[in-house]
């Protein structure tokens, strides 16, 4: 997900609970909508745009910590 801002996510991961819950949420989210995308798993279509569109936003609040985190370290 952050490839090129991996040593930040570790740090952030070990040192912020925050970033930790908003990372698992996200995983969570992406496993589960993977799941309905390979047909593994069904889902009322509404919901599965609003777990994309919350997810889009927990990567935007990851991006936003990581930004802060490489200003200020």
């Amino acid at each position: 997900m952050f490839e090129f801002e991996e040593a930040v996510v570790d740090a952030l991961l070990t040192n912020d609970d925050q970033f930790r819950r908003l990372y698992d949420k996200h995983r969570d989210l992406n496993t589960r909508v993977d799941a309905v995308n390979a047909g593994s798993a069904t889902m009322e279509h509404f919901e599965l745009e609003m777990m994309k569109k919350e997810k889009l936003m927990l990567r935007d609040r990851m991006q936003a910590m990581i930004h802060d985190y490489t200003a200020n370290h």
